[in-house]
């Protein structure tokens, strides 16, 4: 099988690495940006600037694209399906936003998209639900999918500032210069609408997706979650039908407490960890590397060969062609969602702040578990609570009203709103 490949990065250079070990996988040309740039590993065979020379090389067969960004790749991978090109991607963004005429395209010209590599790296989520769980109904999908801010939270969990966690996240190569992607939780929206358009048949429109990231989580946040029993995660989830009886999906990104016993909590480091509830086989839990060069490489390469194996069968195609629906969905509004919370107060050391607090979250509809009173300083104390499941409506509402109350020690002090794991 004939390759032509975009892009020579951290995980092309993987990609090479792995593709010598597999002789009937030959990759005739690779596109770069910059011909001359000292690289450590060099593929055996040609590189050139111009994308054309791959797209209209007619006995190149397969395009592997892991060039990374949304312009100008979505363009080329438009072009290369046009001519019959297969296309093996690791591109999240350009399926999340361009997916549904991707695949439709793919289908009128009779060619197959392979992404394993899209989400969880070296994890083979993907081919777990679209293959393995072919006979379920897949209900959700949750799980820590971005490895950079499990790093981040774990070293925080260790004591570090977040400022000298991704630091050392930046200094390791875990995170980008500019960490907006990950930390914001825009890397994960995307992977959710792969998983979305996978496992419920419609890619989600990533801009409706709920993106709460990590920047405001602190050393105190992470040691009181540990105190009650719990640790911070960032978690993406994806579940059919909206919570609490509403229509559309739950998806969404965020901070979440999970409870130290549960298998997610134990996810460290820049691994992923993604639990896949199917209606027959019930809860899978799924663990590994979720970014890397070569886990990343690895699920490239696989896809190839998954590939490589089918291309003589006749209309093989259509056997890879997940049922994706033309039109995207968008997600369920966040003050749908029901679960517990953990909330973090600054307030003035005054009497009677305990009863105003329970007066204002009774009146929200909102039921409190534990509320502790701790380090006293000066004129302030921090306050911690604990609910039982509440809807995101009555929290909002409840926050709205503290922050106009005259017990807050500013009007800036509710230090932070965080969920609390709750199964989808």
């Amino acid at each position: 099988m004939v390759l032509g490949m975009l892009g020579l990065g951290t995980v092309g250079t993987g990609v090479v690495e792995l593709l010598s070990k597999h002789r009937h996988l030959t990759l005739k040309k690779v596109a770069v940006k910059d011909v001359q740039k000292e690289r450590d590993l060099k593929p055996n065979c040609p590189l050139t600037t111009d994308v054309n020379e791959i797209i209209n090389d007619p006995e190149i067969e397969v395009l592997v694209e892991v060039m990374g960004g949304e312009n100008p790749t979505v363009s080329y991978l438009e072009q290369a399906i046009k001519k019959r090109k297969h296309i093996v991607t690791a591109n999240k963004e350009v399926l999340a936003k361009h997916g549904p005429r991707l695949f439709a395209l793919a289908k009128e010209h009779g060619v197959a998209i392979f992404f394993e590599a899209s989400v969880a790296g070296g994890v083979p989520l993907l081919s777990t639900i679209h293959k393995g769980l072919e006979a379920n109904e897949i209900e959700s999908v949750t799980g820590i999918l971005n490895g950079t801010t499990n790093f981040i939270l774990s070293k925080m969990e260790a004591g570090n500032s977040y400022a000298s966690a991704l630091k050392e996240a930046q200094e390791l190569g875990f995170a980008e210069a500019d960490p907006t992607a990950d930390v914001d939780g825009f890397d994960v929206a995307y992977k959710l609408s792969v998983l979305a358009a996978l496992g419920f048949g419609h890619f989600v429109k990533p801009d409706t997706i709920y993106k709460e990231g990590i920047r405001n989580i602190t050393e105190e946040d992470m040691a009181l979650a540990k105190e009650f029993g719990y640790r911070i995660k960032l978690l993406g989830t994806a579940a059919r039908g909206g919570s609490n009886g509403n229509s559309g999906f739950d998806v969404r990104v965020h901070p979440t407490l999970v409870p130290l016993d549960h298998p997610l909590a134990s996810v460290s480091g820049p691994n992923n960890g993604i639990l896949v509830r199917g209606h027959a086989v019930g809860q899978l839990t799924l663990i590994g590397p979720g970014a890397g060069k070569l886990p990343t490489a690895s699920a490239v390469v696989g896809d190839l060969m998954n590939l490589a194996g089918a291309l003589k069968l006749p209309d093989f195609a259509s056997y890879f062609q997940p049922a994706i629906d033309a039109s995207p969905a968008s997600a369920a509004p966040p003050d749908s969602w029901k679960c517990p919370f953990y909330l973090r107060l600054v307030v003035k050391d005054t009497p009677g702040v305990i009863g105003k607090l329970g007066t204002i979250f009774g009146a929200h509809n909102i039921s409190i578990s534990t509320i502790i009173q701790r380090g006293v300083e000066g004129q302030a104390a921090t306050v911690v609570i604990l609910t039982h499941d509440v809807l995101g409506k009555d929290m909002n509402a409840a926050i709205a009203e503290l922050k106009k109350s005259d017990f807050l020690a500013s009007k800036d002090e509710i230090g932070n709103a965080i969920r609390i794991f709750r199964a989808a």
